[in-house]
């Protein structure tokens, strides 16, 4: 199977319209996660207000550091329609199980912005000894038109 599409979280959504993410200066960050927890466009969370802290599962593993991996994020705007693209980002030497994948900002909250099935719906994949890659689409991670 392949992963899903991106998706971004309904409350980063919100946080999006009303200027809750600093797009231009924030740092944001790709983090893998388990099956512990299935995880929706409407995850809220128990803080309800959608943060990294809320999800349970992030992978612990050879090659994998908590928090995950800073991105170089990028958005363009190309005839009214804004892209969020960022670089593949890999894992070396990496032994460890992941379901999920998610970008979140890396601010006092931790906010999560968008996220993906690596299998949708299907068993974790599994790297053992090897290099786990998140490869981004060449339309980049998600678009606002």
């Amino acid at each position: 199977m392949a992963a899903s599409e991106w998706a971004v979280f309904n409350i980063a959504k919100e946080k999006l319209a009303d200027g809750g993410f600093d797009l231009d200066t924030q740092t944001f960050k790709m983090a893998l996660l388990t099956d512990a927890q299935a995880i929706t466009a409407a995850f809220a969370g128990t803080s309800t207000d959608c943060r990294f802290a809320d999800l349970t599962g992030e992978v612990v593993g050879t090659g994998y550091t908590a928090g995950g991996k800073t991105l170089t994020a990028t958005w363009t705007r190309s005839s009214g329609t804004i892209t969020f693209d960022c670089d593949d980002q890999a894992w070396t030497s990496a032994t460890f199980d992941a379901q999920y994948v998610v970008i979140y900002a890396d601010n006092a909250n931790d906010d999560l912005l968008c996220f993906s099935d690596l299998n949708s719906g299907g068993a974790m994949l599994s790297a053992v000894a090897g290099t786990f890659t998140v490869a981004i689409s060449g339309s980049g991670v998600f678009t606002l038109a």
